[in-house]
């Protein structure tokens, strides 16, 4: 089964009061980016890749567990152990076998853990009216 999002473009847009996620990075030192342009967030053993809106990926030495904390919790979403996502950038739910797909907006297709399927339902149910 196969859910849509259809929410228009005022629930997707973000506040701007959330503070910036601050990276340290080798080439240019310590820059501030807007936690509304990141898409999703995935863990590699001890590393994590942060993937933006604008198609740029990088692969900073720090943890889920380091950067969950610092994302407002009303606008990410835990997937599955190793993906965090921003729920503005869902555009579709998918139920497998498996648990399920998360489609974005970005064409990227991310996996939902058999366990978190419930949890994520519910949790996009804002953006999604119809899953309830």
């Amino acid at each position: 089964m196969t859910y849509y999002s259809s929410a228009s473009a005022s629930v997707r847009t973000m506040p701007s009061e959330w503070p910036p996620l601050k990276l340290y990075l080798r080439e240019t030192g310590r820059q501030s980016f807007s936690v509304a342009d990141l898409v999703y967030l995935q863990a590699v053993a001890n590393y994590s890749w942060l993937n933006w809106v604008d198609g740029r990926r990088m692969l900073m030495p720090r943890t889920l567990k380091y950067y969950s904390p610092k994302l407002p919790t009303e606008l990410f979403i835990r997937l599955h152990r190793n993906c965090v996502v921003n729920k503005r950038y869902v555009d579709r739910l998918e139920r497998t076998e498996t648990g399920g797909l998360v489609h974005l907006s970005t064409g990227e297709v991310l996996p939902v853990s058999r366990r978190r399927w419930g949890t994520v339902r519910r949790q996009l149910a804002h953006n999604m009216p119809h899953l309830n």
